[in-house]
């Protein structure tokens, strides 16, 4: 209270002091948000100073932060349905032809796939054939896919909003008209919106080497459009507000370049910002970063208070602090102003974000210094002949083809820069551990303090490195042994971790969520490293979700079937760096304690799934044998080889289908559980009277979710309470 007592501090300052941490506690504890409120209001009722009403900020932001609790998602029959309803959102993939709709006025809209293009905008009534597979795991919606050439569209009423969404449209379909099908979507994605979806491999590019910033549209872009617009540059003799007709019409265009973008929050506070610092120009008034930083700050807490703890808004703000500690360019020469400066400034941003890059996704991407400056102009221009190009398409379609020429080749320098900087070493570098809380808040203690102290750049870079090196000391106790098998629909994805600490994958992939797989597995790891990946065989819902996995950890080795010697999987493994090892047939290897390795002998032309890899692990005193997709022939092989051995706890080969020799797999293994990873339609798996039979207990993932076998005695347990495994003499 004694600050708001101080006339010396700006009225704006005093009203973020407030209405921030309020928005940010009525998303967390709505009673703690209130107390605020109200201690505000009573500031405003008995303080004195031109800052007593800054409180009353409190109130309005607690309002906008609360939320009616969602509803859960309307019930939908299995099968055939007929769809209806307005679209409120659109997202097309234009390399797969494919479009996402979100129907629905509530807060929980329905997520629906079609199947080819579709005329359809935001606020439309649209009629549609879909198909409804229920979900595939607990806790997942159900999938919807639909048929667009069923599809009737009502165009809804006139609003600003729709209108804004027929020229984003009326812009992406010239993009997609002039260019390749890769370039095209990368340009539309890149200077209109994530509304558009590229390449998803150049997606990863961007996010391994941390250039997501230059493709996805926010705040980022707004000042390169400020900038190549005339409203502001780095020599100082075109300042804001030195031209009033030039600062409206500027600002004017910002605006509509924000509304046509689809009003993204980091757009809207780029924008706000730009023009506060117009109207102080023009007022004769000082603006400092302090207010520009502020005054959007204060309007996501009106409009979106769940963004002031979100990656966008943290790192934005993180990012614009680097910037300005970076400083203006020093010297007038060319070195100085063109390379050095931006080598600077990029350093410094990079440095501040440290820190929540590697709370938010648990890596870093230190050739980002080189390339944000690298490819920032080109994004720059790319995004100018973007948007010319576009808007000569639907006025000058001759003039629009002549452009299209160099745009084209220009967007295919960018996204081959982007590939090529994705081989660089240490792209990106993953963090080394999962830190603990208590020590988070210790280190952000001791950097504030330092901070606080010392009021210098040296001493906000050393607490930026103080903040990021929890990330990779270890700072809690070793994890317990336990074995894993995910909820990720008809796939599997599998976390053993050893008594040692190891901690191993038996495939990731799912035919329904291969993403899913991996942020699964990820969020288990304790160490954000993989010291084995096993992949049992070839079928895409085994490994589809590799590509994922290596985005977000490291993996020192992979075990491969001798089937994918060759594959492309194999190759992107050793592209990042993992020491790929090949099983061959009638081999069984140790690679670490308490973990074996198992390729059984098969005659030629045995399918994949007859040649997937065996795995046995011990997790405490229970032992767990893996058994990829293996049907008839390759659990014939297992057994003959004596592979199949006794073990407390099987995986069921081939997610539980029917399988003549798995009553002999039964008699060998013994199992006192049983486990399948299965879609939730395959109930208890074709195996699962079977394995009642024989006395098995059976958990299946599509009924159960995750299954977690762990503890002393061993237990299992998914959404409902463990139990332990029952006595080996029971086991019949």
């Amino acid at each position: 209270m004694q600050c708001m007592r101080n006339s010396t501090i700006p009225a704006l300052c005093a009203g973020s002091l407030w209405a921030l941490p309020t928005a940010v506690l009525a998303t967390v504890s709505v009673p703690a948000a209130a107390v605020l409120a109200v201690l505000g209001l009573w500031s405003a009722r008995w303080l004195r100073g031109p800052c007593r009403f800054a409180g009353l900020l409190a109130l309005p932001a607690l309002l906008a932060g609360l939320r009616a609790p969602t509803p859960p998602l309307p019930p939908l029959p299995a099968g055939p349905v007929v769809l209806h309803g307005e679209v409120r959102s659109v997202v097309r993939a234009p390399e797969l032809g494919t479009v996402q709709l979100r129907l629905g006025r509530g807060p929980v809209p329905l997520r629906v796939s079609l199947d080819a293009e579709c005329e359809v905008l935001p606020g439309d009534h649209i009629r549609v054939l879909a198909h409804v597979t229920p979900a595939a795991a607990p806790g997942l919606a159900p999938s919807i896919h639909a048929v667009a050439a069923t599809a009737t569209v009502q165009p809804g009423p006139w609003s600003l909003a729709r209108a804004c969404a027929t020229a984003r449209r009326a812009m992406e379909r010239q993009l997609l008209a002039h260019l390749p099908a890769q370039e095209g979507a990368m340009l539309a994605a890149l200077v209109l919106g994530r509304d558009t979806r590229p390449n998803g491999e150049l997606v990863a590019a961007h996010r391994a080497t941390g250039l997501s910033h230059l493709l996805a549209v926010s705040g980022a872009h707004a000042a390169m459009l400020a900038f190549l617009l005339g409203l502001c540059s780095w020599h100082g003799r075109r300042r804001i507000g030195a031209s009033q007709r030039r600062t409206f019409v500027v600002l004017l265009l910002l605006v509509a370049y924000a509304a046509i973008t689809g009003n993204e929050p980091p757009v809207l506070r780029a924008v706000a910002a730009y023009a506060l610092a117009a109207a102080a120009g023009h007022l004769g008034r000082p603006c400092g970063i302090g207010p520009m930083l502020l005054a959007p700050a204060i309007l996501t807490a009106f409009v979106q208070p769940e963004a002031l703890l979100g990656p966008s808004f943290l790192l934005s703000y993180a990012a614009v602090v680097g910037l300005v500690l970076a400083g203006a360019p020093r010297g007038e020469t060319f070195w100085q102003r063109w390379v050095l400066a931006p080598l600077r400034a990029s350093g410094w941003a990079t440095l501040l974000t440290a820190p929540l890059t590697l709370a938010f996704f648990g890596q870093l991407a230190p050739w980002t210094v080189v390339l944000t400056p690298l490819l920032a102009p080109l994004v720059g221009l790319l995004l100018l002949l973007g948007l010319a190009l576009a808007l000569l398409g639907l006025v000058l379609p001759s003039l629009a083809a002549l452009l299209a020429l160099p745009t084209g080749l220009l967007a295919t320098l960018y996204q081959d820069l982007v590939q090529l900087a994705n081989h660089l070493p240490a792209t990106p570098v993953h963090a080394g551990f999962v830190p603990a809380t208590w020590l988070l808040v210790l280190v952000a203690w001791v950097a504030a303090c330092l901070v606080a102290c010392r009021r210098d750049r040296r001493s906000v870079a050393a607490a930026a490195v103080l903040l990021s090196l929890p990330h990779f000391v270890p700072s809690t106790a070793p994890p317990a042994a336990r074995f894993q098998l995910f909820a990720i629909g008809h796939g599997q994805a599998c976390l053993a971790i050893t008594e040692r600490g190891h901690q191993i994958a038996i495939d990731c992939g799912s035919l329904q969520h291969p993403f899913l797989a991996a942020e699964r597995l990820t969020a288990a790891l304790q160490r954000r490293r993989l010291d084995l990946l096993v992949v049992t065989h070839g079928d895409q819902d085994h490994h589809n979700g590799v590509p994922a996995l290596l985005d977000r950890v490291a993996i020192g080795t992979a075990i491969l079937p001798q089937a994918l010697a060759g594959s492309a999987l194999a190759e992107q493994l050793r592209r990042c760096g993992v020491l790929v090892r090949v099983q061959a047939p009638g081999t069984t290897t140790t690679p670490l304690p308490g973990f074996t390795v198992s390729a059984p002998t098969l005659p030629e032309g045995a399918t994949d799934n007859d040649q997937s890899l065996w795995a046995s692990v011990a997790i405490g005193s229970a032992r767990v044998l893996t058994t990829g997709d293996a049907q008839e022939l390759g659990t014939a092989a297992a057994l003959a080889a004596g592979i199949a051995s006794p073990h407390d706890v099987l995986v069921l080969p081939h997610h539980g289908r029917a399988n003549a020799n798995a009553p002999a797999l039964l008699l060998r293994v013994r199992p006192r559980v049983c486990l399948a990873s299965a879609a939730s339609s395959d109930g208890d798996t074709r195996l699962g009277p079977l394995v009642r039979r024989s006395g098995c207990e059976l958990w299946t993932t599509g009924v159960h979710g995750t299954l977690t076998l762990a503890g002393t005695p061993p237990s299992v347990a998914g959404e409902i309470p463990g139990r332990p495994l029952p006595p080996a003499s029971e086991a019949r």
